[in-house]
């Protein structure tokens, strides 16, 4: 699924001085967008499971890009409770063994009010299925539902903390 930048600051409401941590392949473009949106690279975590940042991550570091490896995505205590004001989630849930756990540890890591963004790629190009999918979804009883788009081979999912 192809996300368009414009209306992912929109829809996670990104402003300057906001933080936000990514995880997941988004590519330099959509970061760039919403390191604009949130007023620099300085607002933004990526967080990642390689031995190294992605590639076209690495070229940001020196811009301000903070990044984080973290063995195991379900669990990061590492990072403070409360602490990001979105996060964003890409083409990550179908290489993960606790995907309950994982929506679990972005809604702590969420501020009250905070949104989580997930964008997912299904069967046959991961092997994460539809039905799989949207019983997480449904399951994620803590947060709210602000939309869910699940079409035949992806997924537009946009979830809320409540305040």
């Amino acid at each position: 699924m192809r996300v368009d930048p414009v209306r992912l600051v929109s829809d996670l409401r990104l402003r300057p001085g906001s933080s936000l941590l990514v995880v997941g392949d988004v590519g330099p473009q959509v970061l760039e967008s919403l390191a604009g949106a949130v007023g620099g690279y300085d607002n933004l975590m990526l967080l990642y499971r390689e031995p190294e940042p992605p590639g076209w991550a690495r070229e940001l570091l020196g811009r301000g890009l903070k990044a984080r490896r973290s063995m195991v995505l379900e669990h990061n205590d590492f990072l403070a409770t409360s602490s990001f004001d979105a996060v964003l989630v890409q083409d990550v849930l179908d290489k993960l063994l606790g995907k309950r756990e994982f929506l679990s540890e972005t809604y702590r890591l969420l501020v009250p009010g905070g949104r989580t963004f997930i964008a997912q790629r299904f069967w046959p190009l991961t092997p994460l299925r539809r039905r799989e999918f949207r019983s997480l979804v449904e399951r994620a009883m803590s947060y709210n539902l602000v939309e869910s788009r699940v079409g035949l081979l992806s997924a537009y999912v946009l979830l809320e903390r409540p305040a």
